[in-house]
């Protein structure tokens, strides 16, 4: 591998997502270089995705139909498990992504603690404890940190929801999704309502 790889093969590697903003001199390598970045880790079995627009790039791991050789090459990124709470606070962040960016000029959703607990709290099942769903809610967040869909900015109890969010959960995966919602927030209700 060249020198002019290394840098920007290495920070993709290891960062999971780079951000435009946050590394611009990498950001630049990784546009100067993007054939031989993607030539390179295609024999690793990887795929470098750009999102030019947005401003954000990652690595992903190959399908095996996508390789020409047809060789099946073992996994090399690791694939998480969500737990339902976790996958709906990502749809849920993905929708207030798509209304800030419909009704915003500004590219940054920045979302408070307590408005993140509000955004999830009327889809899970009530607790006569209250703090303890709170605590919850708050290790969901924590997760959603570590993953970097959310990051946490200066400013006390306020997090940043991050662009590469909409990789993660399309268009059509938030349709399914809120259709799935729905059925679940009645089911809720009517618990509720039951055990009332």
């Amino acid at each position: 591998m060249s020198d002019a790889l290394t840098v920007p093969v290495v920070h993709l590697l290891k960062a999971g997502v780079l951000y435009q903003n946050d590394t611009p001199l990498v950001w630049e390598q990784i546009l100067t270089q993007q054939a031989a970045i993607g030539d390179y880790l295609s024999v690793i079995g990887l795929d470098v995705v750009i999102d030019r627009v947005e401003g954000y790039a990652y690595v992903r791991q190959q399908d095996s139909d996508a390789r020409d050789d047809g060789v099946t090459v073992p996994r090399l990124v690791t694939r998480h498990r969500l737990s339902f709470p976790v996958s709906l606070m990502l749809v849920l962040l993905r929708g207030r992504l798509a209304e800030s960016d419909a009704d915003s000029a500004d590219p940054r959703l920045m979302l408070t603690r307590d408005e993140l607990v509000e955004m999830v709290r009327g889809f899970l099942p009530p607790r006569s404890n209250e703090a303890q769903l709170v605590d919850q809610i708050d290790a969901h967040i924590k997760k959603l940190v570590d993953l970097k869909a959310l990051r946490q900015t200066k400013q006390t109890g306020a997090y940043e929801v991050r662009r590469h969010i909409k990789a993660l959960v399309d268009a059509q995966a938030l349709n399914d999704f809120n259709d799935l919602l729905a059925t679940y927030s009645s089911a809720v209700s009517a618990t509720a309502k039951d055990d009332a």
